[in-house]
């Protein structure tokens, strides 16, 4: 006999771009169902088809409160780029209406037995977290990017596509590792912090501060937000 194949599990994606194509296709091989899409800008369209999209809090609001059905409610934020503190503070602002986080981890990436990931983590297609790594929450591990042993993350990082950190790099909250960018061992790299797509890392870069080249130069001061 076969076993009858479970309900998809209803997830609802903050952010509707390009990173919500991305997550509604790694989080599909988990057995969850895009219900419906959130964006703050009103100029954007539904980026999946037959899914509906609706504006800011007060569209979401709107949707919440029609939202019937028993079974708990899912979330992930699609936000990506530099915008680590957004993505954190949309997580706790749903995570606070009594939506449940999930983390999304592709079916073609490699997560060490031992690393931990915070809520809401993102390791995309051909990723690898690898041992005693350390993830806080709402972290991007972007496709075909790599953190090796015992780096530490937090809140709200993104290491974007092809992008590498060798062992025991330590990255401030809501830095962005730039596509192709690799950061040799025991790097620190400051809060709010970015490295320019392609550059070789070999110093400590300072909090909100751009960084570019190879090796990375300091380029200018980024404001905090």
């Amino acid at each position: 006999m076969h076993s009858a194949r479970s309900s998809p599990k209803p997830l609802v994606i903050w952010g509707a771009t390009g990173q919500s194509k991305v997550l509604a296709e790694c989080v599909s091989y988990s057995g969850y169902e895009v219900v419906a899409l959130f964006d703050n800008n009103p100029e954007v369209v539904s980026s999946l088809p037959g899914v509906p999209l609706y504006h800011g809090i007060a569209g979401f609001e709107r949707w919440f409160s029609e939202w019937t059905a028993r079974e708990p409610l899912n979330f992930i934020v699609a936000i990506a780029g530099n915008r680590g503190k957004d993505r954190l503070s949309i997580h706790q602002m749903l995570q606070s209406r009594g939506l449940e986080p999930i983390s999304a981890i592709h079916p073609t990436a490699f997560v060490a037995h031992n690393a931990r990931l915070g809520m809401g983590a993102q390791v995309l297609a051909q990723a690898a977290v690898c041992v005693e790594a350390h993830l806080g929450d709402c972290c991007i591990i972007n496709t075909c990017a790599s953190v090796d042993h015992e780096c530490h993350l937090e809140e709200g990082v993104h290491v974007a596509p092809g992008a590498h950190l060798a062992g025991c790099v330590h990255v401030g909250r809501y830095a962005m590792i730039g596509a192709g960018a690799t950061v040799l061992p025991r790097i620190g790299i400051g809060q709010g912090a970015i490295v320019g797509a392609g550059s070789l890392v070999v110093k400590n870069v300072s909090p909100y501060t751009v960084v570019f080249g190879s090796p990375a130069k300091h380029l200018k001061a980024v404001k905090p937000t």
